[in-house]
């Protein structure tokens, strides 16, 4: 029991003088977005911009960026049955993103997502489903942009 203890204690200490620190917990952001222009996707584009709403007005900003953001999403057929009805879709969701700095150098970078399932004889749920696909691959975009805007030199 002791051993353990001990080997937690020296694990957490050297953790703690590593100079770990998460990525996403950073209080201070180094920079602000001033605007965003968005295109395609209404409903992408509406998660993105919800999410993007605490990285416009920081105070203590060194960088500042205007976001120009361009949505696509296509719903492929990928297997149907004998009588060719569809049975197994797959889903991408692109996203690609202009960013102008502050001295109005351009950088580009395309994310991008995708995800198959399953038809359903219920179509209302199938469009609710393909709906919350959506929502969560956008969030997953939006975290990789966050992380590159955040190490964006």
């Amino acid at each position: 029991m002791i051993k353990k203890f001990l080997l937690l204690s020296i694990f957490i200490l050297f953790l703690n003088n590593c100079g770990y620190t998460p990525i996403y917990s950073k209080k201070s952001l180094d920079f602000q977005i001033n605007k965003i222009e968005t295109i395609g996707e209404i409903k992408a584009n509406k998660v993105l911009l919800n999410k993007l709403k605490i990285y416009r007005n920081n105070a203590d900003a060194e960088r500042s960026y205007n976001l120009i953001i361009n949505s696509k999403s296509v719903k492929i057929t990928t297997a149907k049955d004998k009588k060719g009805n569809p049975t197994h879709f797959s889903i991408n969701l692109t996203v690609a993103i202009k960013i102008l700095d502050d001295l109005n150098n351009e950088t580009k970078k395309i994310f991008s997502e995708s995800n198959t399932y399953d038809n359903s004889a219920n179509k209302f749920d199938l469009r609710k489903y393909e709906d919350n696909l959506v929502k969560n691959m956008t969030e997953k975009i939006f975290s990789e942009m966050i992380l590159f805007l955040q190490t964006k030199n």
